[in-house]
């Protein structure tokens, strides 16, 4: 195993160690009931063996979902889809459309079709959701938004990169679904003050971000939902629980990690 290989094993294994321990340490009896309507943040929707924390099984989402459906509508989140895989499609869309629910999926549009090199893995690739499936989706009430054009960390990029990724997809996803596409979600949730003048420049009117909200609120910060998560960590995103948003915050410093793993395999692969 090389050299990359071994770090990204001991980031995966510090970062799911770290997330549990605050998971059984800080949150086993958290039940509050007044919850605020927010957006809550998935990745993957499968069964399959994967090392990484933000993999979520079809029987916990649906156990996600029978919650969320329950809440007064003006309560109930906006559940929303990172990176656009296949699964987003074969395992989530049936089970919120079996709850009369819709979702929003942020698509990677370089990867529509495509398998997840992009991305360190280590029990087999996953797949990206087909253009077909996104045309679906959004037929269907979806909301598409964008996730760039190729998940780059947006804040170490030069302007004329910059307005690729963001540009470009929007492009994209528009042409492929006829309808406008406003919202994006930031990769990694990084984002600066050039990447919001360029995001409303473009023509963006919304963004979700996992780390942190912007003070004029173009940007929301959306919870992420994580394997080891229970009932109790829904409810205490929904509610901003104090404790919650310091876990969320914690696990989400590692993702500079992940970004600096996203320039160790770019340069491999160049």
């Amino acid at each position: 195993m090389n050299s990359s290989s071994n770090f990204c094993s001991f980031r995966r294994s510090a970062l799911f160690g770290w997330a549990v321990f605050i998971n059984f340490v800080c949150f086993q009896k958290l039940d509050n009931q007044t919850y605020m309507q927010s957006v809550l943040s998935y990745h993957k929707i499968t069964s399959r063996v994967d090392f990484g924390i933000c993999t979520r099984t079809p029987k916990d989402f649906r156990k996600d979902v029978e919650f969320i459906a329950a809440l007064p509508s003006e309560k109930r989140p906006i559940v929303s889809f990172d990176d656009g895989y296949t699964d987003t499609y074969e395992a989530a869309f049936p089970i919120l459309s079996e709850y009369g629910l819709t979702g929003q999926v942020f698509v990677i549009t370089d990867a529509i079709g495509k398998p997840n090199s992009w991305d360190a893995n280590f029990f087999g690739e996953f797949q990206h959701i087909e253009l077909s499936q996104v045309r679906e989706l959004a037929q269907a009430g979806w909301e598409i938004g964008s996730h760039t054009k190729t998940h780059r960390a947006l804040t170490v990029l030069s302007l004329s990169a910059l307005r690729e990724e963001l540009e470009t997809s929007k492009w994209f996803l528009e042409d492929a679904i006829g309808q406008p596409v406003t919202s994006i979600s930031f990769p990694f949730g990084k984002f600066n003050e050039q990447v919001l003048q360029v995001c409303r420049e473009v023509g963006y009117e919304r963004a979700i971000s996992i780390s942190r909200r912007s003070q004029d609120g173009f940007v929301e910060r959306s919870l992420a939902v994580y394997r080891f998560d229970r009932r109790a960590h829904l409810k205490a995103k929904l509610n901003k629980n104090k404790l919650e948003l310091w876990r969320l915050q914690t696990i989400n410093a590692f993702s500079t990690l992940t970004v600096l793993m996203h320039h160790i395999n770019s340069f491999n692969r160049g």
